[in-house]
């Protein structure tokens, strides 16, 4: 015979299985996000509050309903502001940076060139070859670029840098230098920005050095695998290519 238990008592059942479900199952929430952003155009542009690493970043947690605050900083100190727990995540940094945090499947490569003018006919195959060239790269190359670059960059009487990135482009166009190193995308992103300024001329990239895979680390674990599903995600559905495309031709 079908026993019929009191209301009170099935209701106890019902609310003891909702609470036995409700803590065995992961919360999901959504969160403000304070992201340190270093800035370096068209990776992070605080103009604009844009740029390529913060489009990617925005875009991977709004997969999981998260929300960016980017907190736009100098390149060196987005390391020291994520220690300083003045930001949730820190943009751009690798596992070897030093800096403890949770780090992210990587999310963007930077690739160093030697760029020179194709009319130049000049062969670039390795660093040893800019020795002989006037060479223009970026503030810090020499320490950045590993130790056998810092010997050319000393040796190189002819060797330079310079703290505006443009300006590289400025003076390889002109012919007042023949190459200049920095990554392929910043100088790509540079002739869009001068091409009203000076006439652009077909360049040779070199890829002498190593390309370099960045990630973002994370105060909280399970933001940054939220970011990581996310990051697959907009990679999977082409969003992450439209967004490169928006910056700069690959």
């Amino acid at each position: 015979m079908l026993k019929i238990l009191p209301c009170y008592t099935a209701f106890k059942l019902v609310l003891t299985s909702s609470l036995f479900l409700f803590v065995l199952t992961p919360l999901s929430y959504s969160a403000e996000i304070r992201v340190g952003q270093g800035i370096l155009p068209p990776y992070g542009i605080k103009d604009s509050n844009s740029g390529i690493e913060v489009d990617i970043v925005r875009a991977a947690l709004a997969v999981k309903g998260h929300t960016v605050t980017v907190r736009y900083v100098p390149f060196g100190r987005v390391g020291k502001e994520f220690e300083d727990g003045k930001i949730d995540a820190a943009n751009t940094l690798t596992a070897s940076s030093g800096v403890k945090a949770n780090y992210s499947d990587s999310h963007i490569s930077y690739q160093n060139v030697a760029t020179v003018l194709k009319e130049s006919d000049l062969n670039v195959t390795n660093i040893e070859g800019l020795g002989s060239l006037k060479v223009v790269a970026f503030v810090k190359a020499s320490i950045f670029l590993g130790k056998e670059f810092a010997e050319m960059a000393k040796k190189n009487t002819k060797y330079r840098e310079v703290a505006d990135q443009s300006t590289q482009n400025k003076l390889l166009m002109s012919g007042r230098t023949q190459a200049v190193v920095g990554d392929i995308r910043i100088f790509k992103y540079y002739n869009k920005i001068i091409k009203d300024q000076i006439a652009l001329k077909e360049v040779v990239f070199y890829k002498i050095f190593e390309p370099t895979a960045y990630s973002v680390g994370f105060k909280d674990a399970n933001i940054r695998d939220d970011f990581n599903v996310g990051l697959k995600a907009i990679r999977d559905s082409g969003e992450y290519d439209k967004i490169l495309a928006k910056y700069v031709s690959e």
